[in-house]
């Protein structure tokens, strides 16, 4: 099902595609695909189900052995490239790490592209970015940047203003300038939502690297959707639903606080929803324990791989003096990433690795209507 948005003639090559929310997002402010690649086999299966015109133009392989020769010109480049080893989770081992260091295949790419390579370029990843190897593999990253004629723009969008799913990005424009690059040091000197202190400070910290801090609207300050706006209808007896015996044991494993609060929900002639994620908590013996740590704030925790039991976003529902529980759905999933309309026909673990691996598709909409679309419409 490919997406029939106008476009108004701007082009982009989306590396590490993945299932392709980018693409919807640059979509849907009128821009146009002509090149995407990413190296997963199932990730591509579940892209070409919704857009029926990847085969012309998604090239599955990896990025350290693909021919800049046979990329076609565009206009943007976007870049959501491996953050396992930027995170906690991965160990910090950086971009000299096994997956984040494909930063360096697409680097490679650019340069073999030479005076082709795009005038703009969007890079999305975890906010452990900027602190990975205490800031230094964002440094290294953004010199590398600006060897390619890129100056550099850091900020921050949370996906939590635009859909009830709670997940900060830091995304990275660069841009070639033949005059010299625009900055506005004002909007360092002091911390915003967008650019929060994290980011002025390393900017400030760090003049050796060549900015382009360009000013930006404030964005949604919220969703206008809660969690239980996202949810499938489902009967109490769809087989979704945990056993009781499984979701007394959830319920088990919730601190007193948490359960204080379940409790509260139990209470009332309504239904209320949160999420659960199970984490291993240091106790005051010394010891680890699983817990069951419930969100209740009208918003999902942020979207992962299901690559262990604790990475499974569980739905806690409470009310008229019971509760249960169940997986959040992957259509659920796709929802909370402001991608409902994506069609899929994948199994449940294939379409939970895709969609924790995406994007919020109306924070990237925002990107392009507010910096990228004047970025290019203006040619600074």
């Amino acid at each position: 099902m490919t997406d029939n948005t106008q476009n108004d003639g701007r082009t982009f090559l989306e590396f590490f595609a993945g299932i392709g929310l980018v693409r919807m997002g640059l979509e849907a402010a009128g821009w146009t695909p002509v090149w995407a690649n990413d190296i997963d086999q199932q990730k591509q299966a579940m892209h070409d189900t919704h857009f029926d015109d990847a085969v012309s133009h998604f090239n599955l392989g990896d990025i350290h052995w693909l021919d800049a020769n046979l990329i076609p010109d565009a206009d943007l480049a976007t870049a959501s490239f491996p953050c396992t080893d930027l995170s906690l989770a991965g160990g910090r081992k950086g971009l000299d790490g096994e997956h984040s260091s494909a930063f360096f295949g697409f680097v490679n790419v650019l340069a073999d592209m030479g005076e082709r390579r795009p005038k703009v370029i969007m890079l999305e990843n975890v906010c452990g970015f900027l602190s990975s190897r205490g800031g230094a593999d964002f440094r290294e990253a953004m010199l590398q940047l600006n060897e390619l004629g890129y100056s550099v723009d850091p900020f921050v969008l949370d996906a939590k203003w635009f859909v009830p799913q709670s997940r900060p990005r830091l995304f990275v424009i660069g841009s070639r300038t033949e005059t010299p690059a625009p900055n506005d040091w004002s909007l360092v000197e002091n911390a915003s939502r967008i650019r929060p202190a994290a980011i002025c400070e390393f900017i400030a910290a760090h003049p050796d690297i060549r900015w382009s801090i360009r000013e930006l609207p404030d964005p949604p300050h919220y969703s206008r959707k809660q969690l239980d706006d996202i949810l499938e209808p489902l009967a109490d007896d769809d087989p979704q639903w945990w056993s009781k015996k499984r979701a007394d044991y959830l319920y088990s494993q919730m601190s007193d606080k948490h359960k204080e609060i379940a409790n509260g929900w139990m209470a009332r002639k309504e239904w209320s929803y949160g999420t659960v994620f199970r984490r291993v908590r240091a106790q005051g013996d010394g010891t680890k324990k699983s817990m069951a740590e419930l969100r209740c704030d009208g918003l999902a925790g942020c979207l992962r791989t299901p690559k262990g039991g604790s990475a499974r976003q569980i739905l806690f529902k409470a009310g008229f003096g019971k509760y249960a529980a169940r997986l959040v759905t992957p259509r659920e999933c796709a929802r909370l990433m402001g991608a409902g309309s994506f069609h899929m026909n994948a199994p449940i673990t294939q379409a939970l690795f895709g969609f924790g691996d995406a994007v919020c598709v109306p924070a990237i909409s925002w990107i392009a209507e507010n910096y990228l679309n004047p970025l290019t419409d203006s040619d600074q």
